[in-house]
């Protein structure tokens, strides 16, 4: 395979890599990440290759297993924004080796 294979889907990978640096680096809240992240691959058009779409899957569950309620958290389950920006990183770290 072409060691420049990544450059079909680097520039459609851009709006996620920013997005979660900016909440690992604190600079938005797991709320704020929610929001976003879920609009942004819900209308994402991308026909992504397999192990990119992969990492972003798995993430986009995570987001959606995220509860930033406690009270309903401790009812219903999922995870707290600790745990979502603990997954985020893994993803993240997931999408820089993919890039090589």
């Amino acid at each position: 395979m072409d060691e420049l294979w990544w450059y079909s889907w680097i520039g459609p990978v851009v709006p996620y890599a920013v997005l979660i640096r900016q909440f690992l680096d604190r600079r938005i809240t797991a709320d704020e990440f929610e929001v976003v992240f879920l609009r942004l691959y819900k209308l994402d058009p991308t026909e992504w290759p397999a192990d990119l779409f992969a990492v972003l899957d798995r993430l986009f569950a995570d987001v959606d297993e995220y509860c930033g309620d406690s009270q309903l958290r401790s009812k219903v389950g999922g995870i707290d924004a600790e745990e979502l920006r603990h997954r985020a990183q893994s993803a993240f770290h997931r999408l820089e080796e993919l890039a090589g």
